[in-house]
């Protein structure tokens, strides 16, 4: 693991890109640079989980202000847990932005994002920023530069899980609320995210383990989560997955057989959905540490969430044990 070197610019931002196999990852890191106001602010950390003897990805140690932790694709454990491995490249950052691996920026992207910050900060002092990106294809197109996709309901909720979503709506004139967020665009501040970092055990969760239980977490502890006025940078949501080799997305369903299934057990418990007793038992030794350190708040309860989101009902009829089953 190569270290970065020091970076004197004000008002640092440290980017986590957890990469699985895209070698699209060199042009998205390149990107970056090129299209930041002031580059020597910016501080990358990749978590590069690729085979051994792949090449593609060499030129990113040859960027100073890149930290690569690279690990074998066998080792690999999902987003999550690559993302908890880029928090722990974060050094004295003033922010953190969670982006994909496959993303492009509009010019002066780091500038755009401190100051929507800040008006979002004038709204709530704990405040979190986040939206859908819009499609790579679309950032020349004045049809789509109007509209951001705002996190604003939930459009999936059964018993095997929940999903957040959202709708194009008119750039907001300020920062407008949202009800969860979007783990291709999140930004924050860094001592914000040290206080309250994913939780490294939740092994190839999907949706509901990332993007629902963050965004929970955030919200019950006084966190308010704002889609901006303007855009900052897009992602690719058509040709990612084409890129992986056959040979890895071959070992990576080897790999990941019951996981997500375990990982959603404990995530149930964790939104109040489900009972402690149903918790897959790989995870019943380390439960309490999670639910001490990984948990949701006190600031504002679950079931006021659920009433913000609007789905308190929808839960109270797909899970039995429901904490709020009787409300």
């Amino acid at each position: 693991m190569k270290l970065a070197k020091t970076i004197g610019s004000s008002q640092k931002i440290f980017i986590s890109i957890a990469c699985f196999c895209d070698p699209d990852v060199v042009n998205t890191v390149k990107d970056c640079f090129d299209k930041a106001s002031s580059s020597a602010r910016v501080e990358i950390g990749v978590c590069l989980q690729a085979k051994p003897n792949d090449a593609s990805y060499d030129a990113l140690s040859d960027i100073a202000q890149v930290i690569v932790d690279r690990i074998d694709v066998t080792e690999a454990r999902g987003p999550i847990y690559a993302r908890t491995r880029c928090e722990a490249l974060m050094t004295d950052a003033d922010y953190f932005l969670q982006i994909d691996c496959h993303s492009r920026f509009f010019p002066g992207w780091d500038e755009i994002l401190i100051q929507e910050f800040a008006k979002a900060s004038e709204l709530n002092e704990n405040a979190v920023l986040s939206h859908y990106p819009m499609n790579i294809k679309n950032m020349a197109s004045s049809d789509h530069l109007d509209r951001i996709g705002h996190v604003n309901r939930y459009r999936y909720i059964e018993a095997d899980a929940i999903k957040s979503h959202g709708s194009l709506i008119k750039l907001p004139e300020v920062p407008t609320t949202s009800l969860g967020i979007s783990a291709a665009m999140l930004f924050m501040r860094a001592e914000d995210r040290r206080r309250f970092p994913y939780d490294p055990e939740l092994d190839f969760g999907l949706h509901a383990a990332e993007q629902v239980l963050y965004a929970v977490r955030l919200w019950t502890h006084g966190f308010d989560i704002f889609c901006p006025t303007q855009h900052a940078l897009a992602t690719d949501y058509e040709g990612s997955r084409d890129r992986i080799p056959d040979e890895v997305k071959r070992i990576s369903n080897a790999n990941r057989t019951g996981w997500p299934e375990a990982t959603w057990s404990k995530v149930k418990y964790l939104l109040g959905l489900d009972d402690i007793e149903q918790v897959d038992p790989v995870y019943g030794d380390s439960l309490d540490d999670c639910v001490a350190h990984f948990g949701v708040g006190d600031e504002r309860s679950l079931r006021a969430y659920y009433d913000f989101a609007g789905i308190h009902d929808d839960l109270k009829r797909v899970y039995p044990n429901y904490r709020y089953a009787e409300d």
